[in-house]
């Protein structure tokens, strides 16, 4: 393996994460100005589930302002906990670029707690945003379950930390045994 070009791509990784996190902040920031400084008919957030969501149930007496009130209650949360993700997984490349081996507790924990976030807020940010949806009109319901690709990638990464976290075990037990 080139450790030479693993830091350089750890490098680019670092920063397109951080990059990504300023753009979260920045949109959170723009919704907030959006919310407070200008009227909130002239400025819309979407939030966009899959096409073809686990499950989903709706009244078309459920209006596009029921709507748009959910979008701009949920996208601060989703955009917040995005930057917090891009922001953190930015630091662990960090620590990559400066030759620290990710074989430590801590690293295998940061990447649990990033899995541990993004399975469950792909899975309550739906039904929050269905619940604010319902409280917020006047007749009929609105209820979604739906799962995205960072259900996956949590998944993904939290079986990554667990692998991590076996290999130190094995190292441990290997530097016991020598």
């Amino acid at each position: 393996m080139n450790v030479n070009r693993f830091r350089q791509v750890s490098r680019l990784l670092s920063l397109l994460f951080k990059g990504f996190g300023v753009l979260s902040i920045a949109a959170l920031l723009l919704i907030v100005v959006f919310y407070f400084f200008l009227e909130t008919d002239s400025a819309t957030v979407d939030i966009a589930f899959s096409d073809s969501p686990l499950l989903h149930f709706s009244d078309s007496r459920v209006t596009e302002a029921d709507f748009r009130f959910g979008a701009f209650l949920i996208a601060p949360v989703f955009l917040a906990l995005s930057s917090y993700i891009l922001f953190k997984g930015s630091f662990l490349f960090d620590r990559l670029v400066r030759g620290e081996t990710p074989f430590t507790y801590g690293f295998a924990e940061s990447v649990k707690w990033i899995s541990i976030i993004l399975i469950v807020a792909d899975i309550l940010l739906p039904l929050l945003y269905s619940l604010i949806v319902n409280l917020s009109a006047d007749e009929g319901f609105f209820f979604i379950i739906d799962l995205s690709s960072a259900f996956m990638v949590g998944l993904i990464l939290y079986i990554v930390s667990e692998i991590l976290k076996y290999g130190i075990s094995l190292q441990e037990l290997a530097d016991d045994t020598v």
